[in-house]
């Protein structure tokens, strides 16, 4: 599809992949400001002090990871359109609403890293990313007209049983969080891990790039 007809048919997703950049790089770098230099009274106090503040580094790296993999994902996701209408806009805006959030909930965690409370709701933060990067996924590729229709359907369906992973664990996580607040913080360090190793479509766009030469 030429520049042309693609703009007669709808948006170009081109703008919003733009203003994913925007937002998903503000957020990573708001992250590193919770990492304040501490105050040391005494000679030899630093290292102490530096102890002292893990749960933010934690948090910190866990939220950087997190950022990133959604950013590559929503990146991969916007790869297969070829257009965007209303919908895609407004769901868009609701997964960027869940990343400006992270910082956030991720100053609340390193501030109160055994509080139940603060872990539920860095995982509901991140259950809602999980939830509406499904929906997206789920809407783009129903009969709508909006994806690439050379798209492999087989990839479709892998893709939204990779995704649907986040939606699911995510309660499981949020529940934990209440009687074991070291595996709730686990499952969030391993869950964007597994998606990076098990992607389908990495494996998808190599076969293309390979076809192609």
């Amino acid at each position: 599809m030429d520049e042309t007809t693609s703009r007669k048919a709808g948006l170009s997703p081109r703008r919003l992949e733009a203003l994913a950049d925007g937002i998903f790089a503000i957020a990573m770098t708001l992250l590193v400001l919770e990492l304040r230099v501490p105050e040391v009274t005494a000679p030899g106090d630093l290292a102490s002090h530096l102890v002292d503040l893990w749960p933010r580094f934690a948090t910190f790296f866990i939220s950087f990871v997190v950022l990133g993999v959604y950013w590559f994902a929503h990146h991969q996701t916007f790869y297969f359109l070829v257009r965007v209408n209303r919908t895609v806009v407004w769901l868009s805006l609701l997964f960027f609403l869940g990343a400006v959030l992270i910082p956030f909930v991720a100053s609340l965690l390193g501030s109160y890293p055994d509080d139940p409370v603060a872990l539920s709701l860095y995982g509901g933060v991140l259950g809602l990313l999980a939830i509406v990067g499904y929906v997206i996924w789920w809407y783009i590729t129903g009969d709508r007209g909006l994806i690439d229709e050379t798209l492999d359907p087989d990839l479709v369906r892998k893709v939204r049983r990779w995704i649907a992973a986040g939606p699911m664990v995510m309660p499981v996580a949020i529940g934990m969080a209440f009687v074991a607040p070291v595996v709730s913080l686990l499952i969030y360090l391993a869950l964007p891990f597994l998606f990076v190793l098990f992607n389908p479509v990495d494996s998808y766009l190599e076969r293309l790039r390979q076809s192609a030469r």
